[in-house]
């Protein structure tokens, strides 16, 4: 049986957002795994290499919060659910506000890597 990797994962998905917020493209890379798909909230599938383009350039996050996050470790699989509200644009755009997440995150050799995040988008107003 494996140990419980709630708090490694919390770490990573915060790890995550902070390198995005950066445009730390390195660690960025490090974290996703070659395999990783977004499901995004705008109803759009993208890959690894395109979601680092997208993050390193016209993405932009100013700010990221979470609001929960419910760790589901299953054998050499977790997957993370959270509620977050950040401020965000791509290009003109903005895409600001409180969306749910579900990042899915796959045990290689002893390394946890992030294989999946779907999100949906914008919610409304938490109070």
């Amino acid at each position: 049986m494996l140990p419980d990797p709630t708090n490694e994962l919390l770490e990573l998905e915060r790890a995550w957002m902070n390198a995005w917020i950066a445009k730390d493209r390195a660690a960025c890379e490090d974290i996703l795994d070659d395999e990783f798909l977004l499901s995004s909230a705008r109803g759009i599938l993208i890959r690894k290499d395109e979601w680092l383009a997208g993050a390193m350039s016209a993405f932009n996050c100013r700010e990221f919060e979470w609001l929960s996050a419910l760790v589901r470790p299953f054998e050499r699989f977790a997957l993370v659910h959270s509620t977050i509200r950040q401020a965000a644009s791509v290009g003109e755009q903005d895409w600001s506000g409180v969306f749910m997440l579900t990042d899915a995150w796959v045990l290689r050799g002893d390394r946890w890597k992030v294989v999946s995040r779907h999100g949906t988008g914008p919610l409304p107003a938490v109070a």
